[in-house]
């Protein structure tokens, strides 16, 4: 009886650490062919945000990643990552909609972790400003508590 609630208080106790470590390891996503910039003039409406990597990630950033909005399982757009002079990460993209309001996915893919992460982002909105603070700009892929 001691030993099962030993292993299972040991098991307990590692599981978060082990689901927050499990984030930064190396996983076997190749990089997504499927994510190519869209025709934008199929689309009546633009929007342009500057997403910043969260800081979380920005040790395993490179050139190699890639930023994906997808809206109803359409790719709407996508972005190659710049560093700029203080070596943050961050992506310009632009995402086409025919729908103000529509739900974006946003994807990432680190390529040096080989792993793709997936969050619910934000609405489509034309009238966000490119570049400014909060979530919208720095998104959390990967929660980690401190």
């Amino acid at each position: 009886m001691i030993l099962i609630a030993a292993l299972a208080f040991v098991a307990g106790s590692c599981s978060k650490d082990d689901d927050d470590k499990k984030l930064f390891t190396m996983g076997k996503d190749a990089r997504p062919t499927e994510w190519r910039i869209p025709n934008y003039n199929d689309y009546e409406q633009l929007m342009s945000v500057e997403v910043q990597l969260q800081d979380e990630l920005q040790q395993y950033a490179s050139y190699g990643d890639l930023l994906c909005a997808i809206i109803h399982e359409e790719v709407r757009g996508v972005a190659e990552p710049e560093q700029n002079s203080d070596g943050q990460w961050y992506f310009s993209m632009t995402i086409g909609s025919n729908t103000a309001n529509a739900p974006i996915l946003l994807g990432y893919y680190c390529e040096k972790l080989r792993r793709i992460y997936y969050i619910d982002w934000t609405n489509f909105d034309m009238s966000l400003p490119p570049t400014g603070e909060g979530p919208i700009y720095k998104p959390q892929f990967v929660s980690v508590e401190k």
